[in-house]
């Protein structure tokens, strides 16, 4: 059956065909190739070889001329001294009976030798090799030794050759000084005449004139190519004459190979031209049936996909495992590694990543005027196919995301939720590319299996994004108590560990002097510094974030002493690294305060108060700040029991005010304002709750004080604000709720104020919601007419259905929300909750507003009512009261 197949596919046998051909191009073109390196190697060689053997062969000429011209020196040299020898007149003045005639001498041998003839020695010589006369260039010397080398004993015949004279080589010519004719008889002891040149002088000068060797000299050590030693008489040398001969050879190659190469270069180019044409013709055919293979094959891997995709859905897959199928099969079938799912905002022109293949845009945004004109695209096409998508004139908006991420083509399906536009599948490439009309069809195909799974997937975001809020903290990356639960649930299986609270001192200093941003990075490289530092094998402990500047420490085992060495060296540590960077480092202190598992508590709760005991007895520590929990605490309870009698005798004293911090609305009106307590202490001066109300929930007089801020705030509606609508705000304690008393005493004072209870709004922490007991306490008061508000919404343990179990009039909104717009101009977890709130139709109270940028956002969200420091700060009550004798008589 495959047989039958392969036979009657005729692309096949086409596509079989074209290989064997483009194979016997490949072939012939290597074969050519190799010919042609063949027949340039054997060129080179020739000529190489060619211009060798010149410049050998005229090496020699070379050589072969100056030994000519040598000899014909000598030759001369020889004439010249017979010359001056065999003649009657010099006979006659050499051999005169009292000597040699120096007249004569001096005239005929004089300057006369060197101007005319170029001879630069010339001596008169005995026959037993005495120097009778000497002349030097022209010049008489006078008589010396130096001429042994010179002068041949015994000699009578003429001689010539090469000697030193004075450590300098000579050419020299001796004959005897003979009659012309027989008119004068001969000397018994004929003297002799001897005529030199130097060669190092004269010798060489007329050398270089009849050779055209410029550089032709003499040398006693040769150190090029060209040179001819000059021999004495016994064969020794005593010079070299050196030069650089020329390489006619070389010349030639120079000159010819150029030619050759070009030569070879056509014939290459055009033989590489004719096959490169063949070959592109047989690749053509060959690349049109490979591309109707491969749009076959992608469309039977399409049509897989899709199955794939329609099973997961009949299979009830969940929504993470769809979507991640669906963007995997998207970059496989298109050959791209950009796939992702952009989903619009509620109500807005807004794009956020929800999924993608590529992590780090993830929850990436994407907003402008530019993006309406893109989506206007989208919702008129549904498919937006950008080849060049930079250039594409319906992308112009989003030319910065294209720059920043390189993306040259795009492929852009919209989704569609009841005719609506609900997002986009967006596939993008790094590289230019085509996109075919298959692949086209099949992300359609896929953007409709996903459309059902748009709401789910937003849903499934804000649940996310909760949890993360939940057991996360922004600020330094670290899990919070909530996000550690399963490692405490882990180290009480194992056994004993220690719980420990460190308290970071400096960052308020940093936050005032630098700002909040350098705070928070101080604290951030706190946290990642003691995250690497428990991790060693030494402490292996797990660290969290509480609130305020504490972390949390977990440490396994129960040997104190030993941890204790640890944790010195940790805290040493801590303190002497400089912080946010070296050139001006910022100065942290640290404390460390522990509690262990069982023997101080099996509570965790109960544990954290121990170690916050610990902890500010380490507070006061000289050095090391570290302490651990015992029951003696000494001074520390003694402290606390003072705090504790300060207290009871500061209700009776009327040591408590209340600070009052205004709520506007969006025009800038006031609303209201939220009550603050504080304790004017006759010793340290105005305390913020910070300082006692941990101490009052303890000793259990945050009732009184609870019931005397309740008292304060009624006084203060019903009396100097009964003209007006404001409305104020108190925090209510979980123990004050724990009463059962509590709900009646709120009553009564309403009554005998005459009070609108909707003027009153009771603020309870989140944690209240899952406390046994307090949710029918906070129907109750509800039921009164009293507005309950949700303070530090977000932050705690809130849920969707205690919030509909218990319909709370209102959530406040904490400040941790808006903090991010201090750096970026968008709060997506603060857009969340406040679209939960328009959802559930409760009013929003935003808190901790500090800047102008977050006053906008909020505006743009549609926020209402809004405090904090940029508004205004907390103050007395008698300020309060003037600002809103202000603002009403305004």
């Amino acid at each position: 059956m495959d047989k039958v197949t392969r036979q009657d596919d005729p692309a096949a046998s086409i596509a079989r065909a074209l290989s064997r051909t483009e194979r016997d191009y490949r072939r012939l073109r290597v074969g050519l190739a190799a010919l042609l390196v063949l027949a340039v190697a054997v060129m080179l060689a020739i000529l190489l070889w060619a211009a060798r053997e010149q410049n050998l062969q005229h090496a020699r000429h070379t050589q072969a001329q100056i030994e000519n011209q040598l000899e014909q020196i000598r030759r001369r040299l020889v004439g010249q001294v017979l010359d001056y020898a065999v003649w009657d007149l010099s006979h006659l003045a050499i051999h005169a009976e009292d000597g040699p005639d120096q007249e004569w001498l001096e005239l005929e041998m004089g300057a006369n030798l060197h101007d005319n003839l170029g001879i630069d020695l010339a001596l008169l010589v005995t026959a037993d090799q005495q120097v009778l006369y000497e002349v030097h260039r022209g010049e008489p010397r006078p008589l010396g030794a130096g001429h042994d080398s010179l002068l041949a004993p015994g000699a009578a015949a003429t001689a010539s050759g090469y000697a030193l004279w004075q450590e300098r080589p000579v050419l020299f010519a001796s004959a005897p000084v003979l009659p012309e004719s027989d008119q004068h008889a001969r000397a018994a002891q004929p003297h002799r005449l001897l005529f030199a040149f130097e060669v190092g002088n004269g010798l060489t000068r007329m050398l270089r004139e009849a050779t055209s060797l410029p550089d032709l000299h003499l040398t006693d050590a040769p150190g090029r190519p060209g040179r001819l030693p000059l021999r004495a008489p016994d064969g020794e040398p005593l010079a070299w004459l050196e030069w650089t001969p020329s390489a006619p050879g070389s010349v030639m190659l120079r000159q010819s190979l150029p030619w050759l190469l070009l030569t070879l270069l056509a014939l290459g180019t055009f033989s590489a031209l004719l096959f490169r044409r063949l070959r592109s013709q047989a690749r053509a055919s060959l690349a049109t049936v490979d591309e109707l293979r491969r749009t076959q094959a992608r469309l039977a891997a399409q049509q897989r996909a899709w199955h794939e995709l329609r099973d997961l859905h009949l299979h009830d897959a969940d929504e993470e495992e769809f979507l991640m199928a669906l963007l995997e099969r998207s970059s496989q079938l298109l050959d791209i590694s950009r796939v992702s799912l952009w989903l619009l905002e509620d109500g807005s022109d807004h794009l956020v990543c929800h999924a993608s293949r590529v992590p780090d845009i993830i929850d990436d945004g994407l907003r402008g005027p530019g993006l309406e004109s893109y989506l206007a695209q989208l919702r008129q096409a549904t498919v937006l196919v950008a080849d060049d998508a930079r250039s594409d004139p319906r992308l112009a908006g989003l030319r910065d995301y294209l720059q920043q991420h390189h993306i040259v083509s795009m492929l852009d399906i919209g989704l569609f939720v009841a005719g609506e536009l609900r997002g986009v599948l967006c596939c993008e490439s790094t590289r230019p590319r085509r996109w075919h009309t298959d692949e086209i069809n099949a992300l359609a195909s896929f953007s409709g299996l996903l459309c059902q799974f748009t709401e789910s997937l937003r849903r499934r975001e804000v649940e996310q994004t909760l949890h993360r809020q939940l057991h996360y903290d922004d600020v330094t990356g670290l899990p919070t108590l909530r996000g550690l639960e399963e490692h405490v649930e882990a180290l009480r299986h194992q056994g004993a560990f220690q719980v420990g609270i460190l308290h970071v001192k400096g960052l308020n200093q940093i936050n005032d002097s630098l700002g909040q941003a350098f705070g928070d990075a101080a604290l951030h490289e706190v946290g990642e510094r003691l995250r690497r530092r428990l991790g060693t094998p030494e402490l292996q402990g797990l660290t969290a974030r509480l609130p305020a500047n504490r972390l949390c420490l977990l440490l396994p085992g129960e040997d104190r002493e030993s941890l204790s060495a640890c944790l010195i060296d940790l805290l040493e540590e801590l303190e002497a690294h400089p912080w946010l960077n070296e050139r001006s480092p910022a100065s942290l202190h640290f404390s460390l305060g522990l509690a262990g598992y069982p023997q101080d508590s099996r509570n965790l709760d109960r544990l954290l108060q121990r170690a916050e005991l610990a902890l500010e007895r380490a507070r006061g520590e000289a050095s090391h700040r570290l302490a651990f929990y015992d029951d003696a605490l000494g001074e520390w309870q003694r402290r606390q029991s003072r705090l504790e009698r300060e207290l009871r005798d500061a209700l009776s004293r009327g040591e408590f005010r209340l600070h009052f911090q205004p709520q506007f609305d969006g025009g800038g009106r006031m609303h209201g304002a939220e009550a603050l307590l504080r304790w004017m202490h006759p010793e340290r001066g105005l305390l913020a709750p910070g300082d006692f109300i941990a101490e009052a929930e303890h000793s259990g007089l945050i009732q009184p004080i609870g019931d005397w801020v309740l008292e304060q705030v009624m006084d203060l509606l019903a009396g100097p604000l009964r003209d007006t609508e404001l409305v104020l705000a108190v925090n209510v304690s979980v123990q004050q709720l724990r009463d059962a008393g509590f709900t009646p005493r709120v009553e009564a004072l309403l009554q005998a104020r005459g009070l609108a209870p909707q003027r009153l709004v009771l603020e309870v922490v989140e944690s209240l919601l899952v406390t046994p007991g307090i949710m029918p306490r906070l129907a109750a008061l509800r039921a009164l007419g009293l507005s309950i508000a949700l303070d530090d919404f977000g932050t705690g343990y809130s849920s969707l259905r205690y919030l509909q179990e218990l319909e709370v009039d209102e959530i406040k909104l904490d400040k941790v929300f808006l903090d991010p717009l201090k750096s970026r101009p968008d709060a997506p977890l603060a857009r969340s909750i406040i679209a939960l709130a328009r959802a559930l139709d409760l009013r929003l109270v935003a808190e901790g507003v500090e800047t102008a940028g977050q006053v906008d956002f909020l505006g743009r969200q549609g926020v209402t009512l809004m405090q904090g420091y940029h508004l205004a700060r907390p103050e007395p009550r008698d300020a309060f009261l003037r600002r809103v004798e202000g603002h009403l008589g305004a």
